[in-house]
């Protein structure tokens, strides 16, 4: 959110002697929420407006025209100069502005003025209890209400400012350590100042450290602080003519960066020659300033430092550089240009057809008088720049917007999209967009959410290419990519597209958004002139590459609607929002036409015969043209209309601003822009490329472009340079190992591998290894096929593939023949299980879920392929698994001699292909297979064979195409190869959902990666988050918690919320109701639980169990006792049973609402009212209690026990 003007200065009308001026700054939240920074610096006096843009670094705005310094207006009553690191305006009677570009603002004013200005920075009256005087000359005591009193009123986008940050400036994100050591660093930090400067500043401690905290509280790094503060206060000692030392070396921050042909001095000369004053230090009586100072034979030449015969020119106290050029009058006409040898030329010139002069973000010029917009949407549907309308359902790549070849006066660009085929047979949207503008190429892909392509590399947004001619950030759900001559082009990543263009380009636009000559009977012009005849034969002609498979038209008959449908899609429970004349759109009405997009929303329902929620599509396009228009839309969404899905971290609202808290410094460019609806972050997030992170997890900068934390990147075109993002660049020399070499793949660089091992397990089983060994060994244990080994000093992912073989007499009489049943692979600290026996499912660190996942940003993928299950790594692991008996493990060419296990060390030798743990080799498989067995717990094993059949809805192809007939939102979660395999295709009028073949109705939800079947619920974030798919597709996500008495856990795959348990396990483990946890150390007996209400007999219990040592250092149960009232039963660890003293045999008793069961070796006892224990033949022992209870129970340590020791403490619960 940006803060706009505020005064800061300003004359009290009292006399006319003294001259008025005005000093105002525009506030901007730059890159940190709640905190603002100075954006610009406005100045107005005699009559001159002067306005110093952050970061705009030697540049002033002056009288809505751009200059270099220095600058003289009327023999020296206004002087602009740079002066060091700052850029000061002096005038005739004594005010001086003094401002870095960045953080640092000075005003200064002599006695004369005393009692004589107003503003926030007081009346200078040398009274400090009246310092807080508003305008109508009342005393505030509220900071805020101060601001808010002297903000300048009538600014443009004003709704966008605020006074004050909401309540929320004294939140702290900081963790406990962190914030400790950023106290004790703020409330030493002034003594600091002193003792780095030499110099004793009169400031007020406290108000100094609360500041501190503040800025370090949101995210200000503070190494970063202390180097600007130190640089602010240095300055102000320097100007008193204290001499500093030079702090940056005690304290080890940066020296400034100086252009070319200059060097950095610390205390250099304040009055430098320029080509404006080549002979200045007979004037100069300034002290001396941390500056870059030109190089001998040099001078400064507005922000570069040139030789004097490549100075420019003069123009009424101006300077100019070489190639500058300026308006000389308001209505541009008189244009002045300087050349070589000073020479200033005037051009007698007037605004082309189309602009008009005027004054645009504060700069005068020739400006478009209006513009046009073509926008493309839903399955898709195409609006010209000229207003006509038609659909096109193309999956080729054709050029959307671009300019005649012809035309030669205008900046070229051009926009290529290709849409993506939902179905061959009935749609598509857009999958990607080209531009191509100031030798740039630009691409914006829906495979590549929330980032975008530049030249081929991968890149964050926002970022400025080109002297800031080229603009790349983020509106909303949009990537905006905005040129300085007008052209704006929108994307959302999935399937609405806009391309606004200024009236410039009036009559010389080409492509498939028409030629833009205000005529729409003529927008269907092929490229060799004619008119089309059909949309297909338009887009034909605008082709600009054939895909593989791609088409030009919908393979016919599209599905249409017949009456009764067109009349329930009308209303608004799909369509009739739009033009409802009371709904959610009704200010937009008048500015943009719902009519069409009405009809857009009714052809795509219709086309999907109500499903796939396509009708959201259409909505969200209509409310990006409305608000691109400026036209107020009130809410539409909910939970279970369209409901809006926002990453971690985030929250949808429908009207966010670009002023958004970013990581990134000066990304304000685009601030005060019109909102659009979108995700904004949480409270204490800030945005990072495209994920809301905490403020001291953002990323860096780097040669101008963002880098997330913990991201590293190859900077040059060898990968000579290794660098990583960690608060800072740290960049180190590089080299790509002998197996790969340095390229870029998926628009990242990086060292890539060259080749590829395969390793096959199949049959009984043979191993074929990396190597090309071939062996068989039938273990049936589990084993490790390959893993990573040697991997000391290399840059290379740690990984494991284990499989779990099992005897299959299915198979063969013969019982030494095993088959796998299990491929478990661990990478990237998770662990992900196949099992024959789960088919269309993995197990993810011990949770169940449905194919296909995608993890970790996608660096970790798992699908069905064919009749195989796939596990896909970024770094070119793949592994397969047919789910019968076919394994095969793919490593990258980088891992040659790097791996370990039953495929061998991949080092192109087969002769030491049976190589041990330890490293010795033996020549006998079945002690080769034997040394690399692992256990994996939790493993069942199970007989039986699963032939190749196609599962319902479907049917066996020889070569069946991924992804055919996807179900909506499956491409968006796995990559779909180009290549056929042998598998099982959809029968017609059915959808692909990553595991089979089901109607479109019963198309499972894709959200955040994960896969859901429709009405299945899933619990995630330890509880705090349950989704649930709607037949719609749409993945309805609430906040919620557990109850009191539960706890959330894992149990048979899923996470949820369930009836908290002590457990007692093997080996004298103990995890209480609350989840703490430890081992028993001692043997001896102990009291778990007991109901601590000795008036409640009915419901009173007791359980005690008794430990002891039945293998060295391991504690067992050896027995259990229970105690109800007039019930006592006792349990040995031989599930030998006792009732009230006496055996008994049978497996099941009841007595006093008390029932024992013997089960499937487990032994429970369950009174409804009070306990629920399970004791297993693995010594295993579950407790629960029923809610009656819950409050009524404690655990301790028995009497008999209190002085054994335990690992855990145990709370008495009340």
């Amino acid at each position: 959110m940006e803060l706009f003007v505020v005064i800061l200065s300003a004359l009290l009308l009292s006399g006319a002697i003294i001259p008025t001026f005005e000093v105002d700054t525009r506030n901007t939240n730059e890159g940190r929420l709640q905190i603002p920074s100075i954006g610009a610096v406005i100045v107005n006096v005699h009559g001159i407006n002067i306005e110093i843009v952050r970061n705009a670094f030697g540049i002033v705005q002056v009288n809505y025209q751009q200059w270099t310094l220095p600058i003289t207006f009327n023999n020296g009553t206004v002087k602009l100069f740079q002066r060091g690191l700052f850029v000061v305006v002096e005038t005739d009677f004594g005010l001086n502005v003094q401002y870095d570009w960045k953080e640092y603002l000075a005003i200064t004013m002599p006695d004369s003025f005393a009692g004589s200005v107003c503003g926030l920075c007081g009346n200078f009256n040398d009274k400090k209890e009246d310092d807080m005087t508003t305008p109508t000359g009342s005393v505030t005591s509220s900071v805020a209400a101060l601001g808010e009193s002297w903000r300048v009123p009538g600014l443009k986008d004003d709704g966008y400012c605020k006074d004050e940050c909401g309540g929320q400036c004294n939140n702290c994100s900081l963790n406990l350590v962190q914030k400790l050591e950023h106290q004790n660093f703020c409330a030493t930090l002034a003594e600091d100042i002193v003792e780095y400067t030499g110099c004793q500043l009169n400031i007020d401690s406290t108000i100094f450290k609360a500041n501190c905290m503040l800025d370090l509280c949101r995210g200000e790094d503070m190494n970063t602080y202390l180097c600007n503060t130190l640089q602010g206060f240095a300055d102000i000692c320097q100007r008193s003519g204290v001499k500093v030392p030079n702090w940056r070396i005690s304290t080890q921050c940066p020296t400034p960066v100086c252009p070319e042909n200059s060097h950095y001095e610390f205390c250099g000369n304040g009055c430098p020659a320029t080509c404006a004053n080549p002979n200045p230090l007979t004037k100069c009586t300034t002290t001396c300033v941390e500056t870059c100072a030109c190089n001998d034979g040099f001078v400064l030449s507005g922000t570069k430092c040139v030789p004097e015969t490549q100075c420019g020119c003069m123009y009424s106290g101006h300077y100019v550089e070489i190639g500058g050029s300026f308006w000389g009058d308001e209505s541009c006409t008189k244009h002045y240009t300087c050349s070589v040898g000073g020479n200033l030329s005037l051009s007698h010139t007037y605004c082309p057809a189309g602009q008009q002069c005027q004054v645009v973000k504060g700069i005068r010029g020739c400006y478009p008088v209006n513009y046009a917009t073509c926008m493309v949407s839903g399955d898709p549907h195409f609006v010209t720049f000229d207003g006509e309308r038609y659909n096109f359902l193309g999956t080729c790549a054709y050029e959307m917007a671009g300019v005649s070849a012809n035309q030669t006066d205008l900046e070229s660009f051009s926009v290529v999209l290709q849409s993506n085929g939902k179905d061959k047979k009935i749609g598509s949207t857009v999958k990607l967009l080209e531009v191509k503008v100031f030798g740039y190429n630009i691409l914006i892909s829906k495979e590549y959410p929330g980032t975008v392509v530049v030249n081929d590399e991968l890149s964050n947004l926002p970022m400025t290419l080109d002297n800031n001619k080229l603009h790349l950030y983020m509106s909303g759900r949009f990537a905006v990519i905005e040129a300085n001559f007008g052209v704006k082009v929108y994307y959302d990543w999935s399937s609405v597209v806009f391309v606004t263009v200024p009236s410039t380009y009036m009559g010389v636009m080409q492509g498939l958004c028409g030629n833009y000559n205000l005529n729409p009977e003529d927008d269907m012009q092929m490229r060799d002139g004619e008119q089309a005849p059909t949309s297909e034969a338009l887009g034909q002609s605008w082709k600009v590459t054939k895909i593989p498979g791609c088409v030009d038209s919908c393979i016919g008959p599209c599905p249409g609607c017949n009456t009764t449908q067109r009349v329930l899609y009308s209303t608004n429970s799909f369509c009739g929002l739009i033009s409802d004349p009371a709904g959610p759109f009704r200010d937009c009405h008048a500015k943009v036409d719902p009519a069409g997009f009405l009809n857009d929303c009714l052809y795509d329902v219709c086309l999907y015969e109500g499903g796939g929620n396509m009708q959201c599509k259409t909505l969200t396009a209509y409310t990006a043209a409305c608000q691109l228009k400026g036209a107020k839309v009130y809410s539409w969404r909910s939970t279970q209309f369209c409901d809006a899905q926002c990453p971690s971290n985030s929250h949808y609202e429908l009207c966010t601003s670009n002023c958004v808290g970013s990581c990134q410094k000066d990304s304000q460019s685009n601030c005060g822009a019109q909102c659009m609806e979108g995700c904004a972050c949480n409270e204490g997030y800030l945005l990072s490329g495209d994920k809301c992170v905490p403020a001291g997890q953002c990323g860096c900068m780097y040669e101008g472009k963002y880098y997330q934390q913990g991201q590293v990147f190859y900077p040059d075109a060898l990968c000579q340079k290794e660098c990583s993002c960690n608060g800072t660049v740290q960049c180190k020399q590089s080299s790509c190992d002998l197996n790969e070499k340095c390229e870029t793949e998926n628009y990242v660089r990086s060292c890539q591998p060259l080749g590829k091992g395969i390793c096959s397990i199949s049959g009984d089983p043979h191993y074929y290894t990396f190597d090309n060994t071939t062996y068989d060994f039938q273990g049936t244990c589990t084993y490790t096929a390959a893993e990573s080994c040697h991997l000391a000093g290399t840059r290379l992912t740690e990984f494991s593939v284990a499989v779990e073989n099992e005897k299959w007499y299915g198979m063969s009489d013969n019982p030494e023949v095993s088959v796998t049943k299990l491929v478990a692979v661990e990478v990237y600290g998770t662990v992900l299980i196949l099992r024959r026996s789960e088919a269309k499912m993995v197990w993810i660190n011990g949770v169940l879920h449905h194919l296909p996942q995608s993890l970790f940003n996608g660096a970790l993928k798992v699908y069905q392929e064919g009749d195989n299950d796939v596990i896909i790594t970024d770094f070119g692991l793949k592994v397969t698994y047919d789910l019968i008996y076919h394994v095969t493990i793919t490593v990258p060419g980088n891992y040659r001699g790097r791996t370990c296990g039953l495929c061998g060390n991949f080092n192109n030798d087969a002769s030491d292909e049976f190589q041990l743990p330890g490293g010795n080799l033996t020549k006998d498989s079945r002690t080769f297979g034997a040394a690399w067995k692992v256990p994996v717990p939790g493993v069942v094993c199970d007989d039986g064979c699963s032939a190749f059949k196609c599962g319902a809805n479907s049917h066996y192809e020889t070569c069946v195409l991924p992804c055919t007939s996807p179900c909506p939102g499956l491409k968006d979660i796995i990559t779909c190869t180009a290549t056929c395999v042998e598998g099982c295709a959809c029968d017609n009028n059915y959808s692909f959902n990553g595991t089979g073949c089901v109607s479109t109705d019963q198309c499972s939800c894709y959200y955040n990666g994960h896969t859901y079947k429709v009405g299945q619920s899933i619990i995630t974030d330890d509880c705090h988050m349950i989704h649930t798919c709607q037949a719609s597709g749409v993945v309805v996500s609430q906040i919620m918690t557990c109850d009191p008495n539960e706890h959330c856990q894992v149990k048979n795959g899923a996470m949820g919320c369930y009836p908290q348990q002590c457990i007692m396990g093997p080996n004298g483990t103990l995890t209480t109701f609350n989840g703490e946890s430890g081992i028993v150390t001692v043997p001896g007996t102990y009291e778990i639980v007991q109901s601590c209400d000795q008036s409640q007999t009915s419901n009173w219990f007791r359980v005690v169990v008794k430990l002891e040592m039945c293998t060295p250092d391991v504690n067992s149960i050896v027995a259990l006792y229970v105690f109800f009232n007039e019930v006592m039963i006792t349990v040995d660890y031989k599930h030998n049973i006792w009732i009230n003293g006496r055996a008994v045999t049978q497996t099941t008793f009841t007595q006093n609402n008390v029932k024992l069961v013997v089960s499937d070796n487990t032994v429970t006892i369950n009174n409804p009212s009070s306990l629920q224990l399970s004791f297993t033949s693995a010594n295993q022992l579950a407790i629960g209690v029923s809610d009656k209870v819950a409050d009524m129970w404690f655990l301790k340590p028995s009497p008999a026990s209190s002085s054994s020791s335990m690992l855990i403490n145990i709370p008495q619960q009340n």
